[in-house]
Parts: C-alpha cells; structure tokens; sequence
C-alpha cells in the first residue's frame, strides 16, 4: 500500500519479541496528524506478514487502539506467535502502547449470512455527501488531495451503503485489494452510521477505539463493490456498530465490528462555526 513502510529488524526481546518498524505517509490520516483508526489497526497486519514464513491470506484482526497513532513518524511494533498463525502485536512510541491486539494469518474463513446486512447489498445507491467533522481522513475527508474521497452515503433509516471501484494502486501483492485499505474502508462507515445518534447528543465525531476485523475473499480491482454499515447500539458516547464490504451478488468480502468514542470535535480539526 502507497505510503506505508514496514521495515523487520534483527532486534528480539528480552520476551522472544520481534521488533519491526513502522511510518505512515501524512496522507494517510484521519484527523491531522494522526493515522486513518483503520489503517492503525491495520499496522498490526503489516507488522505480523512482515515476520510471518507462511504468507497465508489474514483471517482476522482484533486491535484495541489505545492512543492515537501519528503520521510521519517512527513506530515500533513487537510481533510473537502465540499459536500456529496467531500473532499478538502491540505498535508503541518511546514506550508508549498505541495499539495491540492479534492478527491471525491462516486464510480466509468461511463466507457468513448475514441477513440483517445483505439487503444493503441491492438497495438504490445514496447520494454521498461530503462531511467536514475530519476534512483530511484519507477514506471520507473531501479535502486530502491524496484521499479516496468516499463521502458517507446515507439510506433513508440511516445506514450508509458507499458504492465504490477499486483503483489498480490501491491493490496488493497479489494483485486484489491490500487488505490494509480494506480495514480503512470498514473504519469511517461505522461512525457516519451514528449520525443520528451523533445529532442527538451533540457530537460531531468519534475516534475509534476497538476493531475487529474478519476477511473472507480476495477484493477484485476494477469491480464495483458496496462498503455498507449500521449502528447495533449507542449508549450515551458509546456506540458499537458494524460495517461489510460486499457486491451486489451478495458475495462478503469482509466485515467489521467497531466501538467507537464520541466526541464533539474531532483531533486537530476546529471547532464547527
């Protein structure tokens, strides 16, 4: 993926850790300065396939975001196997823990139903409006220069159902879409879902703070696929929803569950007038 720098070291832990370090580009922020919360979940996949023999497709990853993640600047992640293709990851800055979690490396898992999520996958295609709560998010802001500019797309009941047509530089090795990008996409869709709930209490925004993320098929490049969401659940600043990447056959590349924090402004953005 364009902008993301994985580089393994000869550095083991005093714990049997491998030490890898990372950078992210400043394009790929969310808020200014800080790294896209899907793309610094997704650090813990670059980090795990940097030091894995096997090169199976990722099954999952499952990342709490502790702190935020910044652009442009080096991180170090400490990769261990923990059992057959699992690997527990925490990405850290002078110490400090931004993000942990595990990534399983073992292929994909079965195609799941997901009824409540697939009709998502038919219904007419939103119009997307731009949203200005975090301007220069690579996934949804409208004004990164280097962003993919998928504005939220709202149906009637408040779900957002993006369509959307990977470009050949988003792809990966392999030559489907790198599945750093697919963490993006599912990341933004689950705030925007919450735009009511959003409203209701205030705020203008939410920082995620729990990922997990499980993969099922290879995304073509240059096929048109839908990045859907819906919100299960909101108590107060606590929001907990769901995102998916499908087509209009039905097929579901991959899904996402997030709980994301709400908070009035966003990181580095100023306050609305």
């Amino acid at each position: 993926m364009q902008g993301v720098h994985v580089t393994p070291t000869t550095v083991t832990t005093m714990s049997g850790e491998r030490e890898v370090d990372l950078r992210m580009d400043g394009h790929l922020n969310g808020p200014p300065d800080v790294v896209q919360g899907g793309i610094a979940a997704g650090m813990l996949l670059a980090a795990a396939r940097s030091v894995d023999r096997f090169g199976a497709p990722v099954t999952s990853i499952d990342a709490r975001l502790k702190a935020p993640t910044p652009t442009d600047t080096g991180v170090q992640a400490f990769v261990s196997r923990v059992a057959g293709a699992i690997y527990e990851v925490e990405t850290r800055i002078d110490g400090r823990e931004l993000v942990a979690g595990t990534v399983e490396l073992a292929g994909h898992d079965p195609i799941p139903r997901i009824a409540d999520m697939m009709h998502l996958a038919t219904v007419p295609l939103p119009e997307p409006q731009p949203q200005y709560a975090a301007p220069q998010c690579w996934v949804c802001g409208p004004d990164n220069p280097h962003g993919l500019h998928l504005h939220p797309a709202w149906t009637p009941d408040g779900a957002i159902v993006q369509g959307f047509i990977v470009d050949e530089e988003l792809a990966g090795p392999d030559g489907a879409l790198d599945p750093l990008v697919v963490a993006a996409l599912l990341d933004c869709p689950t705030v925007w879902c919450a735009q009511r709930h959003l409203d209701a209490i205030n705020m203008r925004g939410a920082v995620l703070a729990g990922f997990h993320v499980r993969y099922f098929a290879e995304v073509p490049v240059g096929e048109p696929i839908r990045i859907v969401a819906t919100m299960d659940e909101a108590d107060g600043r606590k929001i907990r929803a769901r995102s998916a990447v499908l087509d209009e056959d039905g097929t579901v590349y991959a899904m996402a569950s997030a709980f994301q924090y709400a908070v009035p402004d966003m990181p580095g953005v100023p306050p609305a007038a």
